[in-house]
């Protein structure tokens, strides 16, 4: 373990490059699978699975923020293409545009003053995106009246270049969703919109992780993959091409105590021994991104190679039911992943105890949980 940190995450580059590669394999020929590196690439730390991933043969890829495309730009990724997924507030407009960060429009206002950055800086084709508003109602523009006031915008526009169209679905992890259905035909009249008018942005998409794994007929010229860079289907495993799980969460034990029946442990009293019970005590806690809601449902962890349930956390501890098991302190503690004997805990089962999806247990991790990284671009 890194004398620098009380827990650590392990993320395995060659496993996301992999995945991206069994995904794109599997696409026709027309579309380009898009990692999707929002968040610090969801937790495993976006400098080093973007270079991965682009040495990979990823060119595309997309951020949530401005600032997240500056770092792949500062970290020497210069010739991929990088957009940003969301809205930006105007003040950063200008840092985007120097950086050739590729940004989404949804308004006629901020097209307008993009427009007005871009010959200010004497920048040519700048790369937008057109999100279509579809369902979710978030950020996007509605097919009919506001996306004509945006084509028009456009035409008056002459230094921004139309390079691609997307909307998102509410619901893309339910297999067979009425309301997907529905977002993917409202989605098809705003592009068919764009080119009655003229505007044929090549790169087209709609598709999530989960809408990828079952929608074909929604697979555009581009698929958005974030979730199954790092894990496959919650529900429906291993029936989309070998995803393998690429990150592993350890810390250890740091002190052991025996409760009596009816003795609690926590703030609050937050659990009670139903019987005389040994109690592990793990380094990490809320603080570290341990999401409270795993030890209220007992999620699963692995003290060497066995499974033991979690019973409470507070901010920078967390307590563990060893009393079935042999257990000393310093013992490897693993949340999710793989441990030293060859167990695995899948973060997906772990996740669904709370009904999330397993990339969000990364997500959750924060500075004070050190990385490691094993595989092509370690180096990053």
């Amino acid at each position: 373990m890194n004398t620098y940190y009380n827990s650590l995450l392990q993320v395995d580059l060659n496993k996301i490059s992999s995945n991206w590669k069994t995904i794109q394999s599997a696409l026709p020929d027309h579309c380009q699978c898009i990692p999707v590196l929002k968040g610090n690439a969801y937790g495993a730390g976006l400098v080093p699975v973007a270079k991965a991933l682009y040495a990979s043969g990823a060119s595309f890829l997309a951020v949530a923020q401005v600032s997240e495309g500056i770092l792949l730009r500062s970290a020497g990724l210069k010739d991929a293409e990088v957009f940003v997924l969301g809205g930006v507030p105007q003040p950063l407009l200008a840092a985007a545009v120097s950086h050739r960060i590729g940004l989404t429009l949804f308004s006629a206002a901020t097209a307008y003053a993009l427009e007005a950055e871009c010959a200010r800086q004497q920048v040519n084709a700048f790369p937008v995106q057109i999100k279509i508003e579809t369902g979710l109602h978030r950020n996007g523009v509605l097919p009919g009246e506001e996306l004509d006031k945006l084509i028009e915008a456009l035409r008056n526009c002459p230094h921004l270049k139309a390079a691609g169209a997307f909307s998102h679905f509410a619901e893309g992890e339910v297999y067979g969703s009425p309301l997907t259905m529905c977002q993917f035909a409202e989605f098809q009249r705003g592009v068919a919109q764009l080119k009655s008018a003229g505007i044929c942005p090549p790169l087209l998409h709609i598709c999530n992780s989960g809408a990828s794994e079952w929608f074909d007929e929604a697979i555009c010229t581009g698929v958005r993959i974030g979730r199954r860079l790092y894990m496959d289907s919650q529900k429906h495993p291993g029936e989309h091409g070998a995803i393998a799980e690429a990150c592993c969460w350890q810390s250890s034990v740091t002190n052991l105590r025996t409760l009596a029946p009816g003795e609690t442990l926590g703030y609050d009293g937050a659990w009670t021994a139903p019987r005389a019970t040994r109690v592990a005590v793990v380094c990490v806690g809320y603080a570290d991104g341990l999401c409270p809601q795993l030890a209220a449902a007992h999620a699963p962890v692995l003290v060497g190679d066995c499974r033991a349930p979690l019973l409470s956390t507070c901010m920078d501890q967390c307590f563990v039911d060893v009393t079935d098991i042999s257990c000393q302190i310093g013992d490897v503690v693993t949340f999710f992943g793989e441990s030293a004997g060859g167990v695995h805990l899948s973060a997906q089962e772990v996740a669904g105890l709370i009904g999330d999806e397993g990339v969000f247990l990364t997500s959750l991790l924060t500075a004070r949980v050190g990385r490691i990284y094993l595989g092509l671009g370690t180096s990053a």
